[in-house]
C-alpha cells in the first residue's frame, strides 16, 4: 500500500476520494503502489482530480473527513505525492501531468 507515514491523513484523503469517485484502478494502485509509466500518469491525473475536488467541496461547503474545507491538505499533498512520485522514479511524469493540470 502507498503509505505516507507521518501524513496519514493524506493516505485517509487518497482513499476517500478513490472511493468517492469509484475508481477501482486508482484503488488497486494505492493497495499496492505505482509500477509503469500508464499508472504514473494515471495516479498523477487522479492527484490533480483530488486538488478539484477539494476546492469544490469547501467552496460547496461539503464535509469531508469531518472537516469543511481541507485547502490547508494541499502542501503537504504535493509535498508527499513529489517525494513519493520520485521514489519510485516516476517524478519526471508527474512534473509533466502537473504542468498540464
Amino acid at each position: 500500500m502507498i503509505e505516507f507515514k507521518r501524513n496519514a491523513h493524506i493516505e485517509d484523503l487518497l482513499l476517500y476520494y478513490a472511493k468517492s469517485y469509484k475508481d477501482d484502478s486508482i484503488l488497486k494502485i494505492l493497495k499496492k503502489e505505482v509500477n509503469s509509466t500508464s499508472e504514473a500518469e494515471e495516479f498523477s491525473l487522479f492527484i490533480w482530480r483530488v486538488v478539484d475536488s477539494i476546492h469544490d467541496d469547501q467552496e460547496n461547503e461539503i464535509e469531508v473527513m469531518s472537516s469543511v474545507g481541507n485547502l490547508e491538505m494541499l502542501p503537504d499533498l504535493e509535498y508527499k505525492i513529489s517525494g513519493y512520485m520520485q521514489s519510485v522514479g516516476f517524478y519526471d511524469i508527474w512534473c509533466k501531468v502537473s504542468k498540464q493540470a
